[in-house]
């Protein structure tokens, strides 16, 4: 089988070098409902539909005639879809270029998801409706209104603004996406901006990410650990939630009346707790990030959970609690508020890392939230682990500490725990 990919974005930027450090901003504006706006995402949908064909196309033209199952992917393999797409689309040209850049982005991911899971399958799937893009030539405003432009010959979708609409930051707009959310039409407006050149220290702080404490931290000589206690319940009460609808909605006449109503209702009500949920790990984050400014920290180390969630299986209750833990988008939010500040964040293999005792090296699974050694060493079990992870980082993972256990005792702080101030309905 002959299989190539298209290159990294890794692999792009260490072979032409990183360009000036930007990070990006998203604002969500939500506008009312007009059918032009489901023509457009349809018209998406049939760009994303025809590369999908071109692929096949293209196989078959090299001699491969399964483009799913013995396929090449040539340097010129984009140009190629591009110049056999078709240019009678109703979009405009660059919003078809963002769906052809989507569409071999996901067959980068696929080839990255390939060698871990060697039953993955690549996108072959045809859309109804796909998100629409227009990057940065084709937006314009006009007093109250973003125009948008369409296809050659075509009328540009004008869209009120709201009096609230910032003005002032229109010029760092680099996408617009228009974005159906469960009944809810949006507009997703990417900024970009540059990183700030701020005066970071080199301090290093280990973060251990965990379900029950979502960060934990250590830079050396101050623990922090952040309480996620709250964030569980939003979980839980999430899935009672989906539960007592799905149940409701399953005793309804698929597509009559009261099935809609009831279904509106349920995401009504998920939305609203997903958006509790997005709240709290933004507080948390925001805070660890501020944390690390005024300590002079220039990296922040993470322990890497990637496929943890094939590894585990603690039963259907303590499972359904770690799938829904959301390490990643804690992850992404640390990386990109890091990024603004200036910050490097690495992430390491944390194998073994709340296991082993940072004081003699021995290695013991705790069995609650704190960790007691034969030699002594007592401490919080996730300090514990952000502790080890900025040793790995540095490379003193596992080394005995010389130092007499009862100095070395002194020195550890305990950990400083932090809770989300929820505000409380009064009866």
């Amino acid at each position: 089988m002959a299989c190539g990919f298209l290159p990294t974005r890794k692999e792009i930027r260490d072979r032409y070098g990183n360009p000036m450090p930007k990070f990006h901003r998203t604002d969500i504006l939500k506008i009312e409902s007009r059918p032009i706006y489901a023509e457009i995402n349809a018209a998406s949908a049939s760009v994303w539909n025809e590369c999908l064909y071109q692929m096949s196309r293209y196989q078959w033209h090299r001699g491969y005639p399964h483009a799913w199952d013995f396929f090449h992917i040539g340097s010129d393999c984009e140009g190629w879809v591009d110049k056999h797409l078709s240019k009678s689309q109703p979009l405009h040209s660059q919003s078809i270029q963002a769906v052809r850049e989507r569409y071999f982005k996901s067959w980068e991911s696929y080839g990255v998801l390939k060698k871990r899971h060697p039953n993955a399958r690549p996108p072959r799937k045809q859309k109804t409706f796909l998100t629409t893009r227009w990057k940065k030539s084709a937006i314009r405003f006009e007093d109250t209104c973003v125009l948008l432009s369409m296809g050659r010959g075509r009328d540009k979708l004008c869209i009120p603004l709201p009096p609230h609409f910032n003005m002032s930051k229109t010029e760092h707009i680099a996408t617009i996406d228009l974005v159906y959310d469960h009944g809810q039409w949006e507009l997703h407006f990417s900024y970009r901006y540059e990183t700030k050149k701020n005066e970071i220290g080199d301090g290093v702080v280990g973060v251990d990410i965990g379900e029950i404490h979502p960060i934990a931290s250590h830079d050396g000589t101050d623990t922090r650990i952040f309480n996620g206690r709250y964030i569980r319940s939003l979980y839980r009460h999430r899935n009672k939630v989906l539960s007592a609808f799905s149940g409701a909605i399953s005793r309804c006449e698929h597509h009559s009346k009261r099935w809609w109503k009831l279904t509106r209702r349920k995401w009504k009500r998920i939305k609203t707790i997903d958006n509790q949920i997005k709240d709290a790990l933004h507080k948390h984050t925001t805070k660890f990030i501020e944390y690390c400014q005024t300590k002079g920290i220039g990296t922040i180390v993470l322990g890497d959970l990637t496929g943890i969630r094939d590894r585990i299986d603690y039963g259907k209750r303590s499972n359904q609690k770690l799938h829904q833990w959301a390490f990643g988008k804690i992850t992404s939010l640390i990386t990109y508020k890091a990024k603004v500040l200036g910050i490097q964040v690495v992430q390491i293999d944390e194998a073994y890392t709340s296991q082993t005792c940072p004081s003699c090296g021995n290695r013991k699974k705790p069995t609650n939230r704190n960790y007691t050694c034969l030699c002594g060493f007592k401490y919080h079990r996730d300090g514990v682990g952000a502790m080890n992870i900025r040793e790995k980082y540095l490379g003193h993972f596992g080394v005995p500490v010389v130092a007499d256990m009862d100095s070395r005792a002194m020195k550890m702080t305990p950990p400083l725990g932090f809770r989300l101030k929820v505000r409380v309905a009064s009866s």
